[in-house]
């Protein structure tokens, strides 16, 4: 069994080397597109979770959108998935 742990630990390796190569296609001079991407890595990290990774950047860009007054440029299925992380998150720290 120790060798399917190492397999799977160099696996999660190389995919967290793709993940982070993808980091230069960022338009990080573009703020409402550059910090929902930053806090999607940082929450990624520091949660140990993709998931909870990728609902922070959908949080992140409605709030950033929100405030540059680009409300308009929110798709409403990009409004209902924030939606549902936000209630998924309530709902998690009453567990």
């Amino acid at each position: 069994m120790i060798i399917s742990s190492v397999i799977g630990t160099l696996v999660m390796g190389l995919v967290g080397i793709l993940m982070t190569a993808s980091f230069k296609d960022i338009n990080w001079d573009d703020l409402s597109e550059a910090i929902p991407a930053f806090f999607t890595g940082i929450f990624m990290s520091f949660c140990y979770s993709i998931s909870d990774g990728i609902a922070a950047g959908f949080i992140f860009y409605c709030i950033v959108k929100i405030c540059r007054k680009q409300i308009k440029d929110i798709h409403p299925i990009v409004w209902g998935c924030t939606a549902l992380f936000i209630i998924n998150f309530a709902l998690l720290s009453f567990i």
